[in-house]
């Protein structure tokens, strides 16, 4: 992996103070600009909550590979920082004064989108990406393509006694109704919700016709990204395990352009199936987006990361967990969400065997819970982990692979 903060790749971008980090404690950032392949991470916190004394961006990442743009996942605060990162206004001079130009167009390099899974902390700005980037430039001449999961097929198990109405979402053109509606129909259903915003943006102001825009694929879909050869959904009919969500499975294509590869797993994010991580592969490196998963996929995430320089993973903290869930057993409200985070997701306690085990060469922590954890706390998952540790912040933009004019490399024509 490059070095980390400041302008990278084909796009421009906002220049940022030099901030510390976990590995470069202080002074002038690395640049970045001087990489072709460059990932920048817009949300770094997890959780369907707000967490106090935190500015942190639910879970989002962008990857630039020379003037392509690839967003993967957009939780809440996720699109301004994106705008953040990317939007450069052009400017005027009035005498002593500056004034924008035109309106942005930054978002018209995006080509895809991918979800990891379908939790507003990996989503929530999903719909504002969709109303405001159509005005940014996303689909300008060509179809924005989307990533995700389909419908899982059935209700999770009601282990908190949950006694309340069920929202279903109602039928499609071609989708029954259903309590677990997947990317395409969730996608439709955003359209619709806010028709009224977007023929009135199309009618009066130009926003271009998002219903030709927008290839949304799922996963498992056999006419879209069809599942790989041998696996078979579990059962919607019996109850499910985890060996039936997160089977060991080898990693699958899920999207191919002239920049890059990207294949997939199923990662254990229990109850939520589907739950994938992605890995992006460029002429320059490999990057994996954990996504949502607890410490065992069967080997899935091991197999995915193998060789990568990056591996972009979430983590919760330990110490929160000590204390937040401190005497809960079975019979106490909280059980529920004590073992949701016990079996869902990965805790700083198990995260560098996890990643030393992935052999990657460095180890980017995200989806941090709480966001207000201290980075310094985090920095002992290097006890276990013999690579490079980053505690990721908003913003943090790292070069992957070896700059231009190094080793051969050449800055590529785009």
């Amino acid at each position: 992996m490059g070095p980390m903060r400041t302008a990278g790749s084909g796009l421009s971008r906002r220049p940022r103070p030099a901030r510390a980090s976990a590995d470069r404690p202080g002074g002038q950032p690395p640049r970045t600009d001087q990489y072709n392949t460059v990932l920048t991470l817009l949300g770094t916190t997890g959780g369907m909550t707000w967490w106090p004394d935190c500015d942190r961006a639910s879970a989002s990442q962008a990857l630039a590979v020379g003037d392509a743009l690839y967003v993967i996942d957009l939780g809440f605060g996720a699109t301004r920082r994106l705008a953040q990162a990317f939007n450069r206004g052009q400017y005027v001079r009035r005498g002593r004064e500056r004034i924008q130009g035109e309106l942005t167009t930054f978002m018209a390099n995006v080509r895809a989108v991918f979800l990891t899974h379908l939790h507003m902390d990996h989503l929530g700005d999903y719909a504002t990406f969709l109303e405001v980037g159509a005005r940014s430039g996303y689909g300008d001449g060509k179809e924005l393509v989307v990533i995700g999961p389909g419908s899982r097929g059935r209700l999770e198990e009601n282990h908190s006694g949950y006694a309340g109405g069920i929202m279903t979402a109602e039928a499609g053109s071609d989708s029954p109704a259903t309590p677990t509606p997947g990317t395409r129909r969730m996608t439709e259903l955003l359209l619709q919700a806010f028709a009224q915003n977007f023929n009135d943006c199309a009618r009066d102001e130009g926003y271009p016709d998002l219903t030709r825009i927008l290839d949304v694929r799922e996963i498992g879909d056999p006419a879209a990204i069809p599942w790989p050869a041998g696996f078979t959904p579990p059962d919607p009919g019996r109850p499910w395990t985890s060996d039936d969500t997160c089977p060991a499975m080898e990693p699958f294509a899920v999207y191919e352009d002239d920049r890059l590869r990207v294949s997939a797993v199923l990662v254990d994010h229990f109850q939520v199936y589907p739950s994938f991580a992605y890995r992006f592969d460029t002429d320059d490196g490999g990057l994996v987006i954990s996504g949502d998963t607890g410490p065992d996929t069967r080997g899935n995430l091991q197999r995915l990361a193998r060789g990568a320089d990056v591996l972009v993973h979430e983590v919760i903290d330990q110490a929160w967990i000590e204390s937040a869930f401190a005497g809960v057993d079975r019979n106490h409200p909280a059980w529920p969400l004590y073992d949701h985070v016990m079996t869902a997701h990965t805790s700083s306690a198990d995260l560098g065997r996890v990643a030393a085990s992935c052999q990657v060469k460095t180890l980017v922590l995200s989806h941090i819970a709480p966001g207000n954890t201290p980075p310094w706390r985090l920095r002992a998952i290097q006890r276990d982990f013999p690579g490079r540790l980053v505690v990721g912040e908003d913003l943090m933009a790292m070069g992957i692979g070896q700059p231009f004019g190094r080793l051969g490399v050449h800055r590529p024509a785009v």
